[in-house]
């Protein structure tokens, strides 16, 4: 089951843009947050210790080192950023991993006062914790994915109505996970591409509230079969909701959306399914002190855990951050997610808090603290607990 750190606000809300609540001005890039008129480099670099203790598999204590850095260039009708980061974790035993390694490009390019393009490319690199749980128990090194994926947006204003078309391809390259003794087990049946379109109909119904009806579609291809069921599990998935946006400036933000979501497979073997999709998203800003977020997004896809079969999940989350004065800053976070496999009706869930600050102590200095609990219930493995603190501290630019 995946679970969303509490360790990070959590990044699962809609930002439906200022102003009239237009459906179309929702863009999930980073970009969207950009200043129109903000260039220049950023950069930071943070070193922090974790220590966390679980009810099934004890404690452990690990050390990171996170570097990033940006490029941001703004002109009269374009914006573009260029992002890049590495997190290096070495464990308690001195065992050391590149845990992540990511860069990316965004673009955005206004043709006209009714025409905005987007764009964005990007690749990542990831190898996780070799004693997850979702991982032999005599694991030496987890299985490196490596990410591709892109994405391009046009939206066209028509007065009341408004409309944004979006095309996106990725691809994911799972390694194979290694054993105690250097065998190997292969991973490439969770190997794939997949490409897909978005198109989003939107229409004002008053300058702050208005109705949208959108829809996708896409096709994954597998790079091997199911070890579990002998068959690739290649799909396309179609998804219709729809739902309102409401916008009042940029102090509060809210979409909810309801919908069907189908996933045909193309063997004729495989039990196509069909469920209820949900979406909703808040953003309440009443200050600039203040800063508080919400969402609930619902998949279907292949299950994760009963080959041959489908899964949906549902991830409601959120987050808070209060500006105490220019030096401190609390932040709080929420989750709870929930998986139900369609064709055995097992359910497996999760939910987990967190409460983290940021000391300023000096101008490029940044100090940081937090706390995270979790629970999950994944059957088989018996419900269990986990406690995480953090300490750390960040030089910025």
């Amino acid at each position: 089951m995946r679970r969303v750190s509490c360790l990070h606000l959590l990044a699962a809300v809609l930002l439906l843009g200022s102003g009239a609540a237009r459906a179309q001005e929702y863009d999930g890039s980073s970009l969207a947050a950009l200043p129109e008129a903000e260039t220049g480099i950023d950069w930071s670099v943070g070193l922090r210790g974790s220590y966390e203790a679980n009810s099934l598999t004890g404690g452990r204590a690990s050390t990171a080192l996170v570097p990033e850095a940006a490029l941001a260039i703004a002109g009269e009708s374009s914006r573009t950023k260029l992002a890049g980061g590495a997190e290096f974790i070495v464990d308690a035993g001195g065992g050391g991993r590149v845990a992540d390694l990511h860069a990316g490009v965004e673009q955005s390019l206004r043709l006209g006062p009714a025409t905005l393009l987007r764009g964005a490319l990007a690749a990542s690199l990831t190898q996780g914790d070799p004693r997850a749980r979702d991982l032999p128990a005599n694991t030496l090194h987890a299985p490196q994915i490596l990410d591709f994926s892109a994405e391009g947006s046009v939206t066209q204003d028509f007065g009341r109505f408004d409309a944004r078309l979006t095309l996106d391809g990725a691809r994911r390259l799972r390694g194979p996970t290694t054993l105690a003794g250097l065998a190997t087990v292969s991973n490439a049946h969770q190997s794939y591409w997949q490409g897909g379109a978005t198109l989003r109909l939107g229409y004002e119904l008053t300058p702050l509230l208005s109705a949208f009806v959108e829809g996708e579609a896409s096709a994954q291809k597998f790079d091997a079969a199911d070890p579990g069921v002998l068959r690739y599990m290649d799909g396309r998935r179609t998804e219709l909701r729809t739902g309102l946006a409401y916008a009042h400036g940029s102090v509060l933000e809210a979409e909810a959306s309801v919908g069907r979501g189908w996933l045909d497979y193309t063997d004729p073997a495989l039990t196509d399914r069909q469920d209820w999709v949900y979406n909703a998203a808040l953003t309440f800003r009443p200050d600039a002190t203040l800063s508080l977020r919400g969402g609930l997004e619902t998949g279907i896809g292949p299950s994760d855990d009963v080959p041959g079969d489908t899964d949906v999940t549902y991830a409601l989350t959120g987050s808070a951050q209060y500006a105490v004065n220019p030096w401190l800053t609390l932040r709080g976070s929420a989750g709870w997610d929930r998986t139900v496999v369609l064709g055995t009706g097992g359910e497996s869930w999760g939910y987990d808090l967190g409460a983290g600050l940021d000391l300023r102590t000096s101008r490029h200095t940044v100090w940081t603290a937090d706390y995270a609990y979790g629970r999950d219930h994944a059957p088989p493995v018996p419900e269990n607990d986990t406690h995480t603190v953090t300490v750390g501290v960040r030089i910025t630019r």
